[in-house]
C-alpha cells in the first residue's frame, strides 16, 4: 500500500502505516507522540477544534508498544498471505498478543456508536492493553501535555513575543489582498484584538477575550487577551493619530496598575499599533514602559512591542 513505509526504530525493521512510522520514530528519539484530540466542552461537545498533545512513555510502556507492533506486523504478513483470521492470529509468535487481538472487542462482537456491529480485530488497538489503548486514543488527558505551550514560562513568553511582533507584517498583507479581494483594516484597538487573537491562537489554543479583573477602588479593568494557563496577558492598543501617541505611554502606566489585582498575570505583553509611525522613538518608548511591575505582594513583567 502506498500509505505504508518501511523503517528502522529501535533495532527493528518496520513496515507500516505512515502515522505509525511517524510514531516510532519519535517514540526512539524522544520517549513520546504526538497526536491531536477533538477540543470539548463539559457536556461533551465537540467545539469544532483539535489540540496537539505530547504524550510521554513510561519505559515499559516503550517496550509494550514496540513489541504490540511487532506482533501487528506478523498478524499482516500472514493475513496477507491466507485472508484467514485465525491463522494470521497464530502467525503471531507472542501469545500475550494471539491473545489479545482474538478477544479484543468482545471476541469480534463490537458495536459503533449507531450499534452497527462490527469486527475490528486485527486493527493495531486490539494488539494494545486497555491502558495503552486509552493513552493513545484521547482518554488519558493527565498525561498530555499541549503543544507548542511547552517547557518552562521563558518559552511561552518567547512564542507569545513572536506572534505579536508578527501582527505588523499581517496588517500589511490583509490591508492588500490578492485577486481583489476586500481589505482587512486595522482601524480601531478592536481591530487590534482580533488580529492579536489569531496570531496568537496560533499558538495557545487557550487564548481568551476579555475578562474583568476584580474591582479596585470601585472601578474595574477589562483584560484584552489572557493565555490562563501560562499567565500572559496581552493589552492591545491602537495610536490614532500625534496628539493620542503623547499620551499612550500614561494609558498604558495606569492600565499596568490594574493588573496587579489579577492574580493569573505573571506577565503582560502591552502591543501598541502605530500604523502612522506616530510614536517618534518607538525603541525608546519600549524600552522606558518594560521591565518588573510591582507592588505589594504583586508582581509581574512587562514587555511592551510597537508594531
Amino acid at each position: 500500500m502506498s500509505d505504508r513505509v518501511t523503517i528502522t526504530a529501535f533495532g527493528k525493521t518496520f513496515k507500516v502505516l505512515s502515522g505509525h512510522a511517524e510514531d516510532l520514530r519519535t517514540l526512539e528519539a524522544e520517549g513520546a507522540v504526538y497526536h491531536e484530540f477533538a477540543d470539548r466542552d463539559s457536556d461533551g461537545e465537540f467545539l469544532g477544534t483539535f489540540t496537539r498533545y505530547r504524550i510521554a512513555f513510561t519505559p515499559a510502556e516503550i517496550y509494550e508498544y514496540v513489541e504490540a507492533h511487532v506482533a501487528h506486523q506478523q498478524f499482516n504478513a500472514a493475513y496477507r498471505e491466507t485472508r484467514d483470521f485465525t491463522g494470521a492470529v497464530l502467525a503471531v509468535q507472542d501469545e500475550k498478543y494471539r491473545k489479545r487481538v482474538a478477544s479484543y472487542a468482545q471476541y469480534g462482537n463490537g458495536r459503533l456508536k449507531d450499534g452497527t456491529p462490527i469486527d475490528n480485530r486485527g486493527c493495531f488497538a486490539s494488539f494494545l492493553s486497555s491502558e495503552m489503548e486509552l493513552l493513545i486514543c484521547g482518554a488519558r488527558r493527565d498525561r498530555y501535555e499541549a503543544v507548542p505551550t511547552l517547557g518552562g514560562q521563558s518559552n511561552h513568553e518567547e512564542l507569545a513575543l513572536q506572534a505579536l511582533k508578527s501582527i505588523p507584517v499581517t496588517a500589511r498583507k490583509l490591508a492588500t489582498r490578492s485577486n481583489s479581494r476586500p481589505a482587512f483594516s486595522v482601524e480601531n484597538e478592536y481591530d487590534v484584538q482580533d488580529i492579536a487573537e489569531a496570531a496568537l491562537s496560533a499558538v495557545f489554543p487557550s487564548v481568551s477575550r476579555e475578562e474583568w479583573t476584580p474591582k479596585n477602588a470601585g472601578s474595574a479593568k477589562r483584560i484584552d487577551l489572557i493565555v490562563k494557563d501560562v499567565g500572559i496577558v496581552i493589552e492591545c492598543k491602537y495610536v490614532r493619530d500625534a496628539r493620542h501617541a503623547k499620551r499612550v505611554a500614561d494609558e498604558l502606566r495606569v492600565d499596568f496598575e490594574s493588573y496587579h489585582a489579577h492574580s493569573e498575570c505573571r506577565r503582560l505583553f502591552a502591543y501598541v499599533h502605530d500604523p502612522g509611525r506616530c510614536i517618534l522613538d518607538p525603541e525608546e518608548f519600549m524600552r522606558d514602559l518594560s521591565g518588573l511591575r510591582k507592588k505589594g505582594d504583586s508582581e509581574f513583567t512587562v514587555t511592551v512591542i510597537v508594531g
